[in-house]
């Protein structure tokens, strides 16, 4: 089954925990605190494969996790880091953020996407020792992973883009100028998925797709729709099949215009590529004056025009030597099949502040949410290490010029606690719940 969409859930690794060791060797009976820090959890990345072909195993599979970084060890040994996974993707997968705005197109075999990245590890407390004292009891706890939903889209990429009616010989074309193998029959929508196949030319092999037939009102999503339109985006050329046999009902130049009005409607920027004409089904003798009015028309439209049959090979030569020639041209030019998208991570913010929400102080920023949840919340030294790092951050001033008086409710990264404003040498102790 051809699948072109999905959507996943991704997790990197939690962080590994810091260790609380001290070093107890003979004859250093009061040695000093050797806790190792924990590792990285591992990212999801998602890798651009030659291999996969559609987004259905995606939709099998919907939920993945990154390995979780190991704790560490006493004599200060460093967890291991957890593994990266790895997600295989088809070449030409665009991947978009929650609010469905693209932030990643993997167009080129083996380009690669870090999705979601691993939590950091925590510090063991040979490391706590310059800010927590000689002999600190407590470690950090790993850092969560990062985790968010993600949409993907397949567009195909290919060099050439056939492009008809339902039942103008597209399969039959790709069945007999390239390797691929569609199922070919005498009736409309034969083709319910796109096909690539490779064609092997005199200089340079290039890909070709044959997209589902359409018809009138395709860019609005009728028939086939938008679906399989955009399968054609990718394409430097775009090859019009125009059914010559008389039995279709349609005038051939009728059909070519439709054809040209569907694609612009659904992106203008497809009247900017290289576009060719090739009149199929010349084997049933089809009237000389259609032939000749769609000829005509084509010139009207500077389309270069082919009369060729699919299923004789009447007319092929001249048609794929001109198309392995757009073909070198357009790599020549460097024309690109993927979409222009700019994307870097947003840099680390360490900004805080202090919003007022739903009656209680809520703190914001990246570092004051990071040293919470590396917090070990079951040590008390631990809680009061955290005390004095939110004091020296500005939290405790923040607050006060916010209004929190005591006993007010303050929240950072999802914990709760009980404000009590510093007093005397601010030894006294966040209520935490």
């Amino acid at each position: 089954m051809f699948i072109d969409e999905a959507e996943i859930y991704v997790e990197g690794g939690a962080g590994g925990d810091g260790c609380v060791s001290f070093n107890r060797e003979k004859h250093r009976p009061h040695g000093g605190p050797d806790g190792g820090g924990g590792a990285a959890g591992g990212n999801v990345v998602l890798v651009a494969s030659t291999g996969r072909s559609t987004l259905v195993e995606l939709q099998k599979a919907r939920h993945y996790r990154a390995r979780n970084g190991m704790r560490g060890g006493s004599k200060n040994k460093k967890g291991a880091a957890g593994v990266n996974l790895e997600i295989l993707v088809p070449v030409g997968t665009i991947v978009k953020d929650e609010t469905r705005r693209p932030i990643a197109d993997l167009v080129v075999p083996g380009q690669r996407f870090v999705a979601t990245y691993g939590g950091s590890g925590g510090r063991g407390n040979a490391s706590m020792a310059a800010e927590a004292g000689a002999l600190p009891r407590f470690a950090e706890k790993g850092e969560p992973g990062q985790s968010r939903v993600i949409y993907l889209e397949l567009k195909l990429v290919a060099d050439i883009a056939l492009v008809g009616f339902p039942n103008a010989g597209k399969s039959t074309l790709i069945r007999r100028i390239s390797r691929a193998r569609p199922k070919v029959a005498d009736y409309p929508f034969t083709t319910t998925e796109p096909h690539l196949g490779v064609v092997d030319g005199d200089e340079v092999d290039y890909v070709v797709t044959d997209v589902p037939g359409l018809v009138p009102g395709a860019h609005k999503g009728k028939g086939m729709g938008t679906g399989f339109l955009r399968h054609i985006e990718r394409a430097a050329t775009i090859l019009y099949l125009v059914d010559m046999s008389p039995d279709t009902g349609r005038e051939p130049i009728s059909e070519l215009v439709t054809l040209e009005d569907e694609l612009t409607l659904f992106n203008p920027e497809l009247a900017r590529r290289t576009r060719v004409v090739a009149a199929n089904k010349m084997d049933l003798r089809p009237s000389t004056d259609s032939l000749d009015v769609l000829h005509a028309e084509c010139g009207k439209r500077g389309l270069e025009f082919f009369a060729i049959s699919a299923v004789t090979g009447e007319g092929l030569g001249p048609l794929l030597r001109m198309l392995e020639n757009t073909v070198k041209s357009a790599r020549e030019q460097g024309f690109a099949p993927g979409e222009t998208i700019t994307y870097a991570p947003a840099p680390p913010d360490d900004r805080v502040e202090v919003v007022r929400k739903d009656g209680r102080f809520v703190v914001k920023g990246r570092r004051v949410h990071r040293m919470v949840r590396k917090t070990d919340w079951e040590n008390d030294d631990a809680r009061a290490n955290l005390t004095s790092r939110l004091r020296r951050t500005g939290v405790e001033k923040m607050l006060r010029e916010a209004g929190a008086a005591e006993g007010d409710e303050v929240e950072i990264a999802g914990r709760v606690f009980e404000y009590t404003p510093e007093e005397g040498d601010g030894s006294r102790e966040r209520h935490y719940k």
